[in-house]
């Protein structure tokens, strides 16, 4: 064999071994192109890092993991480490180190308002964070570090009714548990056209605020002066005490103290008197007798007059212990044998967890004979419990609630509706409906006809049903009426906009034909000229 024969198939092996046997097998080039860290989750991990270094001008702040969740809207920092520049101390000596930092916000899939929830995870602070004139008194307790097992604050406002509830609490490790929460009816702003201000004020239903102990009562009595708890002397100290507060608070001129005053002073004595024999809780709360509650700024320079609408009480547990619901009620609905005058209240608070145990089985149970009978306050509960397991179901009460004006309920039928189709829900419209849908001699005029059929595509005075609007609104846009006309095709506007033009091209069909017909074979045009 040649040298050149030899040398063309040593190099045609090696050309066969260095290429791959079958195309297939070659990986596939992916290169990172701009598009690839182009993310909600990237955008809002680069949002909340370029605010570090702003508020590293305040503090040392150092953090072991980001984790964004854009859907449920929530963001985490894990391992936080903060070391605030205080006017007092040296540096470095207030370390505050938390095993996470969560803010969150609405979910992606609740639209119905605003909600903030802010977090903090297993806190420690450092003695040396104390201001130094307040060490010697904490020192005196037996704390070296302060640690917080949870501290967070929730607020939810609601677009509809403008209230919110807000809660705060803050869970001190073998000291005490702060905690707090406010139901606001409504939350106004309005603005003085004159001035030009803002006079914001908050419609009060509850304020409850709840101190319960954990340990600081056993290190501080050691401070008490002999015979300082005892029963006797807690007669004397908590009036005289609170009578200076009021007294100042009043102003002066004002030494009187207002019955309000005077019956809170006999409630924290006899407060005072029970947490001492049994170190548990102390619950300070609202009374008022009619609520909502106008608080506004004026409110501000008359304490007095503020206590009095606002009715503060104190005690060793909250009212609603002793307003909820009494468990005779509750075993007699275990049993079935719950007068139904009862069931509404019942099921209301066995639904919400509000005045007895969540249970939402023996809820529905109770409040399903109501639904039957069309209270809307029933039908609303059960769609609200029922949105997420039963949404068609649910999507059936709340056509009944909303078209009975029950508050809350239209959010609820929209948020419902976008997410079942167009036939099912066309179908649960003609159930509730029941063929008792209006006729042309119910109508006094073309104007009634209009405002049928709006009330139909809202759903507020009638029974949700897009064919009855589009029917409706038909009629009256032949008769020349140009809202009508506005109300048929901001209808098809809506299902354009939903994606269901094939499903609902079929149904229009059909209606603009019955329409036709009607017009013509039951002399629509003559009936309206009455």
């Amino acid at each position: 064999m040649s040298i050149f024969k030899r040398l063309f198939q040593t190099t045609a092996l090696s050309c066969a071994l260095a290429l791959p046997l079958h195309a297939e097998d070659q990986p596939v080039e992916t290169p990172v192109t701009f598009w690839d860290s182009v993310s909600l989750e990237n955008i809002l991990t680069l949002v909340v890092q370029s605010f570090m270094p702003t508020l590293r001008v305040l503090a040392d702040v150092r953090y072991d993991q980001i984790d964004i969740d854009p859907v449920r809207n929530r963001m985490a920092l894990v391992g936080v480490d903060v070391r605030p520049f205080l006017p007092y101390g040296e540096i470095d000596a207030c370390a505050v180190i938390a095993d996470a930092l969560v803010i969150s916000g609405q979910p992606v899939d609740r639209k119905q308002g605003y909600a903030l929830n802010l977090s903090l995870e297993g806190v420690d602070f450092d003695f040396d964070c104390l201001p130094a004139e307040t060490r010697p008194v904490v020192g005196m307790l037996g704390v070296e570090n302060i640690r917080l097992d949870r501290a967070n604050v929730n607020i939810n406002y609601d677009f509809a009714s403008g209230g919110a509830m807000v809660h705060f609490g803050a869970d001190v490790d073998e000291l005490v548990a702060l905690s707090g929460s406010a139901d606001l009816d409504y939350i106004s702003y309005r603005m003085d056209l004159d001035s030009e201000e803002l006079m914001p004020a908050a419609h009060v239903n509850h304020i409850q605020i709840t101190l319960e102990d954990r340990g600081f009562y056993a290190a501080g009595s050691r401070m008490a002066p002999p015979g300082m708890l005892d029963p006797a002397a807690l007669e004397q100290i908590i009036p005289n005490a609170l009578q200076g507060v009021f007294g100042e608070m009043n102003g002066a001129g004002s030494n009187d103290l207002s019955t309000e005053q005077e019956a809170f002073i006999n409630q924290a004595v006899l407060a005072a008197k029970s947490f001492v024999a049994d170190p548990s809780q102390i619950v300070v709360e609202t009374r008022a007798p009619n609520t909502p509650v106008r608080i506004g700024e004026d409110d501000f320079g008359d304490p007095k007059a503020m206590f009095t609408k606002l009715t503060p009480a104190i005690g060793t547990a909250p009212s609603a212990v002793f307003n909820g619901i009494s468990t005779s009620d509750l075993q007699q609905a275990i049993d079935g044998v719950l007068p139904k005058e009862r069931s509404l209240d019942v099921g209301r608070a066995l639904l919400t967890g509000i005045g007895a145990p969540r249970n939402a089985t023996l809820g529905l149970r109770l409040l399903d004979p109501l639904a039957i009978e069309g209270i809307p306050d029933a039908t609303f509960l059960m769609a609200k419990e029922l949105q997420t397991n039963d949404p068609s179901n649910a999507y059936r009460l709340a056509l009944h609630a909303t078209s009975n004006g029950q508050s809350g309920s239209l959010s609820l039928l929209n948020d419902l509706e976008s997410d079942i189709p167009l036939s099912e829900v066309i179908e649960l419209q003609d159930i509730m409906l029941g063929g008792g849908g209006p006729v042309a001699s119910d109508f006094a005029s073309i104007g009634d006809i209009r405002r049928a059929a709006l009330g139909h595509l809202l759903g507020t005075t009638r029974i949700r049903s897009y064919r009855a609007a589009y029917y409706w609104s038909s009629v009256g846009a032949a008769a020349g009426d140009v809202g009508a006309a506005t109300i048929r095709d901001e209808i098809d506007t809506i299902m354009r906009l939903r994606g269901s033009d094939t499903v609902w091209a079929e149904i229009k069909t059909s209606l603009e034909n019955g329409v036709l017909r009607d017009w013509v074979g039951r002399n629509l045009q003559s009936e309206l000229q009455k």
